[in-house]
């Protein structure tokens, strides 16, 4: 399976927020409508009929899929798969009172397991290989913590061995992070890959585990979720390292050194942006203009944490690339509020057009790119942006005060900033790479 897989199902059949409205209308005429119409003293209203109309499937998603530029194999899925289904085996599904007369521990142990079966459907219709990976893991984890969970009630199953389990996965993950080789031709492709390498590792390292829950059952099942977890992270990195060395030409050498020194470069680069911050603004006046500032102020300010804390040369390579993508969108959104373009918006009209400028800056930047996956990391958080500011449209209903589409504007905003600061940031980072 490469990264390019594209989205299949059957029947599309969506309930969108307007055809809801329409049928609430409908209802209203009859007498029996629910909606309420909610002003705020004077404040301009929106009918919320007007909004843009979202559909289910945007809802769900973002825009812009994460990725990574190596193929998958599909023999990696389908091990995957076969890991799933053969946890999802060992249980007596449905959960009855007889197998497990804890209601409490029954619901964790079935909603797992129902959890584990959708991602083997999220996998299937994924958009890229990258997010296959993603849901076939999270599979993985909720299918180990049910058997896991199972195995207490059915076989005396301790906490012990999966803790065993999980020591020596994280000392494999170690190991194969200390002797790491950082091979490449692109160094953008490189960096890239590498990244997604050193955070599944990281992730595969990590100690810091501390059962949540107070029952015995409960606490044996979340270890075996997190033995899973980890040995999941690192097959899937020492699988996309391998199909990444097989990629390269035979003469591809190291490319450590030109990633440790980008890195610095574009840490000191960091450095400097943040040392000229615009001051915060006051907080007297919540328009949507002030919340994008304030809010990408914030994600500039905490920069240089994100890259010191990197997992990796590659990892402080593309995060840095990301925190100089939103210096630059927190001067556009400086410039646009200076010249009063971000006034609230006082109709419906307004805000769907404020939704397609978004949706159309993300798609202008990815295909115009030449450098699309540089661009994608950060078209990947714009795009998030845009899916919270979608979800947050379809809790209205009726007349609305304007202010209440405030955090959705300014998401649109910013969304839109940051796709329009992309390709200049992604140009930053490949001339730090010196890969222009």
């Amino acid at each position: 399976m490469t990264d390019d897989t594209s989205e299949t199902g059957g029947e599309d059949v969506r309930m969108t927020r307007r055809g809801v409205l329409a049928l609430a209308g409908a209802s209203a005429v009859a007498g029996c409508s629910g909606i309420d119409s909610v002003g705020r003293g004077d404040e301009t209203t929106i009918d919320a009929y007007n909004l843009p109309d979202i559909r289910r499937d945007e809802e769900r998603e973002p825009p812009v899929p994460q990725s990574v530029p190596v193929d998958i194999a599909t023999s990696h899925f389908d091990a995957a798969r076969e890991r799933v289904r053969s946890l999802l085996a060992t249980l007596p599904t449905p959960f009855g009172p007889e197998e497990i007369p804890n209601g409490h521990i029954r619901q964790h142990l079935t909603n797992a397991a129902g959890d584990a079966s959708d991602g083997l459907d999220d996998a299937r219709t994924a958009r890229t290989g990258l997010m296959a990976l993603q849901s076939l893991r999270s599979a993985r984890e909720h299918a180990r913590y049910a058997a896991a969970g199972w195995g207490v009630v059915d076989r005396g199953l301790t906490a012990a061995g999966l803790q065993t389990e999980h020591s020596r996965t994280v000392s494999a993950a170690r190991e194969t992070r200390q002797e790491h080789d950082y091979v490449g031709a692109d160094p953008v492709r490189a960096a890239l890959v590498h990244a997604r390498i050193e955070t599944g590792l990281e992730r595969a390292s990590d100690t810091d585990v501390m059962p949540r829950e107070e029952s015995e059952l409960l606490s044996v099942a979340e270890w075996g979720e997190t033995a899973e977890s980890a040995q999941a992270y690192l097959s899937d990195a020492h699988h996309i390292r391998a199909q990444f060395a097989a990629s390269l030409p035979a003469d591809a050498g190291t490319i450590e050194p030109t990633l440790t020194d980008a890195a610095e470069t574009l840490l000191a680069a960091v450095r400097d942006r943040q040392a000229d911050l615009p001051p915060e603004t006051p907080a007297e006046d919540r328009t949507p203009g002030q919340m994008a500032f304030d809010d990408l102020r914030w994600e500039a300010e905490t920069g240089i944490r994100h890259v010191a804390d990197a997992a990796g040369p590659a990892s402080a390579v593309v995060v840095a690339n990301s925190r100089l993508a939103r210096f630059r969108a927190l001067d556009r959104i400086q410039t646009r509020r200076e010249a009063g373009e971000l006034a609230r918006p006082s109709d419906g009209t307004a805000v769907r057009d404020i939704r397609q400028t978004a949706y159309d800056a993300l798609t202008a930047a990815l295909e115009s790119s030449s450098r699309p996956g540089l661009v994608r990391t950060v078209l990947v958080d714009a795009g998030y942006k845009v899916l919270a500011a979608d979800r947050g449209l379809t809790h209205h209903s009726g007349e609305v005060a304007a202010s209440t589409l405030d955090r959705s504007v300014a998401d649109y905003w910013q969304a839109t900033a940051l796709a329009r600061s992309a390709a200049p940031a992604a140009q930053q980072t490949v001339q730090a790479l010196r890969a222009d």
